[in-house]
């Protein structure tokens, strides 16, 4: 049971806590998912890179600095995630952050784990390297992405 305190309501909860139900749902989804929703019986995963700001706190400061373009004081924090998303139910089905400066394809390399056999990878050409490629067919999967 998850206990918050009454006065702040929005004390934080564990990280730790946070991904256990993320997987928890993640996992209950996927396992809904059945041939007959599946498009030529292969399930197809979308995968993607982008920024999302944080709260400005010191702790957050030191993970994830804001830009050198912003101003001390005058900015936020933010974090580059990447995400792999189900086509079928349209959740997102792994998820990786870093700092800002990360590149799109190292953020991918830690997902790919995440696939299963038979998947079918898309993403735009940010993702588009001969080595990924190789490493998801190891997975046996196939993906499809954006040529530079």
């Amino acid at each position: 049971m998850i206990q918050a305190d009454i006065a702040c309501p929005r004390a934080r909860l564990p990280e730790r806590l946070l991904e256990k139900l993320f997987n928890s749902s993640v996992q209950n989804l996927e396992d809904k998912v059945t041939e007959e929703h599946l498009s030529y019986v292969r399930n197809i995963k979308v995968i993607d890179g982008s920024t999302v700001s944080m709260p400005d706190t010191v702790e957050n400061q030191k993970e994830c600095p804001q830009p050198s373009s912003q101003k001390p004081g005058c900015g936020f924090p933010i974090a580059k995630i990447g995400v792999i998303f189900s086509f079928v139910t349209g959740a997102a089905v792994a998820l990786c952050i870093d700092v800002l400066n990360t590149h799109d394809i190292k953020l991918a390399r830690k997902l790919y784990s995440y696939l299963q056999p038979n998947d079918v990878l898309i993403g735009d050409r940010a993702f588009c390297a001969y080595a990924d490629m190789f490493t998801i067919k190891k997975f046996d999967c196939d993906a499809v992405f954006r040529k530079h």
